[in-house]
């Protein structure tokens, strides 16, 4: 029986181990940290609970089709249910009690429609038209390229894409689009937040994606109970059952190439020194495993060409407990009362701290009372940042004072006296715990270059049977392309090292 391991049991790596285990592949995961699931990590204390990663369950049919693909049922595993209203969203314009600073989406879409209305005659009607443009690039999507490998650019050219190239606005820019159909500035922010989820910005990304506005409005916002936590715990539940096996804290130092095949990989934990593989898929960051754990001639990529790359930000996190409810914030609530360009000109251009920085509030609690004690209010927040950056306890005391006196002025909410639990996480952890390339948050940026083919490979081009899942490779970033990722390593090996 052929032997793969699995680097990293994030969502592509336990993805990947439940495919190949179901194939018939004997399959080791090993995980340096102690828990399930990367970036998809749960910090409980004092009775609350903090997803500390990804915290947007969007597109949930695909994740019942990976559910689906295993042969079982997603709600065998955990429950689902809408979040609503999907989000809020607070700006800078007026006093709290006027309400103009501020707008609720709603989860129905003809309310959706009634809100964008109230700000700008006829948007609702051209919000119809808009989601339903990008409902046709989103299942253009799905059919033509998220599920596909791509061994050359060719691969992206047929007859499907050449049918729809102007349909899909492939080379016009996410912002050009929204900004010809919208004109009030709250609403063209709506629109555009998304794209931080893709890890790069509207003027960058290619018109294509605002596939993820129908994502949003379409497929809606919805919240996993258990959080992102009780996802992965069932994804390797899944994958424990086919047979994959899981060796947590103890990490990959070297992949041991003879030629050019990789045959073992040295290890350094919980007792195992060395594991024999006839292929390997490395989950763990992209650079990482190009940078240190392959020699110099081995490497896919230079350090030149990952200088050239456009990557997604770091994050500036906070998990905070309160002794109360809070009435005026909802699960999910931007605060986007400052110069958005200039924060991500911060993030992208002068790579510096943002001055007055957009932030981003995730309060489960509401929507899931076991995420806090009773009459409680479990919040985290993200504050997108540059990668790099010095986050040393004076930066993030600083910032937490000025996130908090904004939320606090915006929302009417007094905060600081109901605080009984904070903790912080940045680049530097991100560094130290995921060997995350400059402590990104999120890979590697979906810019047109950087879409389909242009993608690192999910295959070494040096060593025959190394690949890759996660957020660098195809489909890109986020948890469910990642979950995708592993299925289409798993297809790559199952074709190219197939079982005797």
């Amino acid at each position: 029986m052929k032997h793969v391991v699995v680097i990293g049991a994030g969502f592509g790596g336990i993805s990947a181990a439940a495919y190949l285990a179901q194939a018939g592949y004997k399959v080791t995961v090993y995980e340096k940290n102690s828990w399930v699931g990367g970036r998809a990590r749960v910090l409980e204390r004092d009775g609350f609970r903090f997803d500390m990663g990804p915290s947007w369950y969007w597109m949930p049919d695909e994740h019942d089709r990976w559910f689906t693909d295993m042969g079982v049922r997603r709600e065998d595993y955990y429950a689902i249910r809408r979040v609503d209203p999907s989000y809020k969203v607070y700006y800078g314009d007026s006093l709290p009690e006027e309400s103009r600073n501020q707008i609720t989406v709603p989860a129905d879409f003809a309310r959706a429609q009634a809100v964008f209305e109230a700000y700008e005659p006829g948007a609702g009607e051209r919000l119809a038209r808009f989601v339903e443009q990008a409902k046709q690039k989103y299942e253009f999507a799905m059919s033509g390229f998220i599920y596909r490998n791509f061994d050359s650019p060719f691969d992206m050219v047929n007859g499907t894409l050449l049918k729809n190239l102007l349909r899909i606005d492939l080379l016009r820019s996410y912002r050009s689009l929204i900004n010809r159909s919208f004109s009030h500035p709250y609403l063209r922010k709506i629109l555009e937040f998304p794209v931080v989820f893709l890890g790069s910005f509207a003027a960058k990304t290619p018109a294509v994606y605002t596939l993820m506005n129908y994502i949003d409005f379409g497929l809606g916002t919805w919240y996993p109970e258990g959080g992102f936590g009780r996802v992965v715990e069932a994804m390797k539940e899944v994958a424990e059952s086919k047979g994959a096996r899981f060796v947590f804290d103890t990490e990959v130092t070297r992949i041991r190439t003879e030629g050019r095949a990789a045959h073992a990989l040295d290890l350094r934990g919980a007792g195992e020194s060395k594991a024999l593989a006839n292929a390997i898929v490395a989950n763990a960051d992209y650079v990482h495993v190009e940078s240190e754990l392959l020699d110099l001639a081995h490497r896919s990529v230079s350090p030149e060409s990952w200088n050239r790359r456009t990557f997604a930000p770091a994050v500036l996190n906070y998990y905070v407990g309160f002794n109360r409810k809070l009435d005026r914030l909802a699960h999910h609530t931007f605060f986007f009362d400052t110069d958005w360009d200039d924060h991500f000109d911060a993030v992208y251009g002068k790579r510096r701290w943002p001055d007055d920085p957009l932030f981003y509030l995730h309060i489960p609690s509401m929507t899931d009372p076991s995420c806090a004690p009773e009459g409680h209010e479990a919040m985290f927040i993200l504050v997108p940042c540059a990668l790099g950056l010095d986050d040393g306890e004076q930066i993030r005391e600083h910032y937490f004072d000025r996130v908090m006196e904004r939320m606090e002025r915006l929302s009417g909410e007094k905060l600081r006296d109901a605080m009984v639990f904070r903790q912080t996480m940045s680049i530097s952890e991100f560094r130290r715990d995921y060997n995350a390339h400059e402590g990104t948050a999120f890979g590697l940026g979906q810019t047109l270059f950087q879409t389909a083919y242009f993608r690192p490979m999910n295959r070494s081009k040096k060593v025959r049977n190394l690949y890759f899942a996660g957020q660098y490779t195809v489909p890109g970033t986020g948890t469910t392309m990642s979950m995708i990722s592993g299925k289409l390593a798993a297809m790559r090996i199952e074709k190219e090292q197939p079982l005797d």
